[in-house]
């Protein structure tokens, strides 16, 4: 079974909130440029994100997981088929190219599930007022908790 690796998750998840802290965040960076007094913390302009917990609770995750071992059964299939026809070197090549294959299409499925997630991140952020949005794993105090509300609204 291929289960999508922690580092390309991550990976792909840092960029995409460094993507929304700066769609999110351009105003919030104004005015935290101006300084922020106490009643603008109070008033919670600052929220963050388990990008983990929300990939692992996102219900498109499994689905995605399911096509990609999917597609590589059948590239396994194809392989095994074609293997007696073909010198080790040849096999070996093909192999390559399956795995290039998948990875790729391991990128293009994580891609649309962490879109969905940006969009939702953002949605909620406008809705609440808050003008910066952090990975949690940046906080070491303070800020909203936006997680619980952005998988309730993914259950929805």
């Amino acid at each position: 079974m291929v289960k999508f690796t922690r580092r390309k998750m991550i990976g792909a998840a840092v960029i995409g909130v460094l993507i929304i802290a700066g769609i999110a965040g351009i105003t919030g960076v104004a005015e935290l440029s101006r300084g922020v007094g106490a009643s603008d913390l109070e008033e919670g302009i600052i929220a963050y994100v388990n990008l983990e917990e929300l990939f692992e609770a996102h219900p498109d995750k499994a689905l995605a997981e399911e096509k990609l071992n999917l597609e590589a059964r059948e590239l396994q299939q194809e392989l095994e088929e074609k293997a007696d026809e073909l010198s080790q070197e040849e096999q070996q090549q093909m192999l390559q190219e399956y795995q290039q294959i998948l990875s790729e299409r391991e990128q293009e499925l994580i891609a649309g599930v962490l879109e969905q997630i940006e969009g939702l991140i953002i949605e909620l952020a406008e809705e609440n007022g808050f003008q910066v949005v952090l990975d949690g794993q940046n906080v070491l105090y303070g800020g909203y908790n936006l997680t619980p509300d952005i998988i309730e609204r993914m259950e929805e």
